[in-house]
């Protein structure tokens, strides 16, 4: 199952510009931006628009870089950690003798990445082993030795990256906690093996998806002919890509059906996952990927793998040797030589999200260092950026919303004693993980060499995707990590009742150690209670304290929720101008009903703070405001910023949250408390005659 994440980057665009690992560390640092109510567009009414009011002078002042798809606060301070990255990986990148060997390894991993020159010089050749193994393909019964080959040298899924169902070439593979039985791993066999990033870019009729697919088959043309194919055969082999894909589109579970984790749960025997694709051996695919057999297996959709067996018995060895070869190139693309770098950047990041430019090397690099060894990079990161008094002002953070929401729980006038008592045994049974693993990953036996980038991805990526398969069988481990500490994000995993706060988004302006609680509250405090909140909504509220897919409700309490939930649907569903495209609330639900949740335990949790102080919400504060206007001025100020449109489209279209403005507006006009801080009458835009709210 998915985990919920607060925000989506997108991470289309990749770089080229040459950089010297050798250059000053320290020229890499932007600024950090701290919050200041005086950022506010006095002139706008906020009653009207509050984006508008507390974004736009931000926005004006912030335009979108020429290197990126989206620029808002959380871009900003995603770059300032990447610059951060960098000035750790160049220190350790040197050939200093007195190197550890972790800061070794992540060293000779970003200095062969930085070596653009031996790239561009091997160009295909570094692939080349691969490639002529897919071009040794000669019937469809040796697709499993080669599937399980492919998907060993591929990154695997990553919460910093990008969406499980979407990276895996066929399909995906990894382990997760069962549904019944949340304390054991079982192997996980799910939809994938779509390049583009949802079914939806395939079976969608409009002009711009046909537009979209007629420059894609171009795309993929282009990158066979790179790879040294003719002409004439890689249009001809691109055009079976897309027939090949728009099949596994078809057979895919709509996003929306796979929301609900019941309809993933189908627990299947080795026998009957092969009777589901009779074509694919699967005990050959499991000893060529050296992963024993187990049991059973946690198949999520096995329509899907009925689909696989229907495409295995319809397409011809040259159009598998074709889309093979298609999926290794596109998930290769950033490890190898310039024109693949370019032509990669050219569909996924300019077509797809409108960038114009592609970013520094160095930055490539550096995400890159973080994504392939998070856990070294991160050590280095969390001792130079994240002091321990953050984490201890942190937890106290975490458990004053927990507080909130389990009074918020109490307050609930239409759950039933039964069901409030089970949510009270939830609540106390989370686990709150800040900045970093209390353990990190041992990555001694994964080899590293300074002009072998290519090879470094490949034995990183099979390093870890044995990891994962290892763990199948075995205990759940509550406390493993789905990111690592750099990252600007947060995630809530309802299969171990955990939330998780990467140390990298505990900088300014979402904590801020130098400003009051009120921007604290209404910044990081929003985003606690954003995943805190998560365990309780359309998803999380069926997982149990133990993160069993376990129904606690009674019958009553469940027909109240969705009563409630179905508003907060209705209420986001709505066309997107800057998008182009409508916004499906169901889609969208579980993030709506955390931010709009969120906001009020935060301001809970404020209010029993300043109580302490004795200060009221209504108390004045810095900058000629309120305490409760501060905190909605800093809660809109985490989601200052934009999308270019082919961005905001294609985010619509394939990710689970509403773009910042709704994020703002939509949150705010639900909340009397709101209009009471801003003086704001019934009738005006943000004030919801029919307000909505779960928590």
């Amino acid at each position: 199952m998915r985990l919920t994440t607060l925000f989506t980057i997108l991470v289309f665009a990749v770089c080229s510009a040459a950089q010297s690992v050798s250059r000053a560390a320290n020229d890499a640092m932007p600024d950090l931006e701290h919050f200041s109510p005086d950022q506010v567009d006095k002139s706008l009414d906020p009653c009207s628009d509050f984006f508008q009011y507390a974004c736009s002078k931000w926005v004006k002042a912030n335009p979108i870089p020429a290197d990126q798809a989206a620029w808002g606060t959380f871009n900003k301070l995603a770059i300032w950690n990447i610059a951060a990255i960098r000035n750790t990986l160049e220190q350790v990148s040197s050939l200093d003798p007195k190197r550890n060997a972790v800061d070794q390894k992540a060293g000779d991993h970003y200095a062969s990445c930085m070596d653009e020159a031996t790239i561009n010089k091997a160009g295909i050749a570094p692939l080349k082993p691969d490639l002529d193994r897919i071009a040794a393909l000669k019937n469809k019964a040796q697709l499993p030795e080669l599937v399980a080959s492919l998907h060993q040298i591929v990154r695997p899924a990553n919460l910093n990256f990008i969406d499980a169902q979407y990276q895996g070439i066929l399909f995906g593979i990894y382990n997760g906690p069962q549904f019944d039985d949340a304390r054991m791993n079982i192997g996980v066999l799910d939809q994938s093996g779509m390049n583009m990033p949802s079914r939806e870019f395939y079976l969608n009729d409009d002009e711009k998806s046909k537009e979209i697919r007629q420059k894609y088959v171009a795309h993929v043309g282009r990158m066979l002919e790179l790879a040294g194919e003719p002409k004439a055969q890689a249009e001809a082999d691109a055009a079976a890509v897309l027939v090949m894909e728009t099949a596994l589109a078809k057979a895919a579970m709509d996003i929306v059906v796979r929301r609900d984790p019941k309809n993933l749960d189908h627990k299947l025997t080795i026998k009957e996952v092969q009777a589901l694709t009779p074509s694919f051996n699967w005990n050959r695919y499991f000893a060529a990927i050296q992963t024993p057999l187990a049991a059973q297996y946690l198949v999520l959709s096995p329509d899907f793998f009925r689909g696989v067996e229907k495409l295995i018995a319809s397409e011809p060895v040259d159009h598998w040797r074709a889309y093979l070869r298609y999926s290794l190139l596109h998930l290769s693309a950033s490890s190898l030589s310039q024109p693949f770098v370019e032509e990669s950047f050219d569909f996924y990041s300019r077509t797809l999200s409108g960038t114009k430019e592609i970013q520094p090397r160095w930055r490539r690099c550096s995400i890159f260092g973080d994504i392939d060894l998070g856990d070294a990079v991160g050590q280095a990161y969390v001792a130079r950026y994240f002091p321990p008094e953050n984490k201890e002002r942190m937890l106290e953070l975490v458990k004053a919303v927990e507080t909130a929401l389990s009074k918020e729980i109490d307050a609930a006038d239409w759950m039933s004693p039964e069901t409030k008592k089970k949510a009270h045994i939830k609540l106390a049974a989370q686990v709150d993980k800040i900045g970093y693993p209390d353990r990190w990953q041992d990555y001694s036996t994964v080899e590293i060499k300074r002009d072998d980038y290519l090879g470094n991805m490949q034995r990183a990526s099979r390093f870890e995707i044995r990891r994962r398969l290892a763990e199948i069988g075995k205990p759940v481990n509550r406390y493993h990590w789905g990111m690592t500490p750099p990252t600007v994000n947060a995630y809530e995993d309802p299969q171990t009742n955990t939330i998780n706060f990467p140390a990298g988004i505990l900088q300014p302006p979402f904590f801020d150690a130098k400003l009051g609680d009120a921007a604290n509250y209404g910044a990081i405090g929003a985003v606690i209670g954003h995943e805190t909140t998560h365990g309780y909504d359309d998803q999380g509220r069926k997982f149990d304290a133990d993160g069993n897919l376990k129904d606690w409700w009674t019958a009553a309490d469940s027909t109240a929720y969705e009563q409630r939930d179905n508003c907060i649907a209705d209420e986001y569903t709505q066309e997107v101008p800057e998008a182009g495209v409508k916004q499906n609330g169901k889609l969208s639900l579980g993030e709506d009903t955390a931010d709009n949740g969120g906001i009020h335990i935060a301001m809970g949790g404020l209010q029993s703070a300043l109580k302490s102080e004795g200060k009221e919400l209504d108390s004045p504060a810095e900058g000629g405001v309120t305490e409760m206007q501060t905190f909605f001025l800093s809660y809109a100020n985490v989601w200052c910023g934009e999308l270019r449109p082919e961005a905001a489209r294609t985010a619509v279209l394939t990710q689970g949250h509403s773009l910042n403005r709704y994020r703002v507006n939509n949150v705010v006009g639900n909340m009397p408390e709101f209009a009471h801080a801003f003086g704001c009458k019934a009738g005006q835009p943000m004030v919801r005659a029919n307000a909505c709210r779960v928590w």
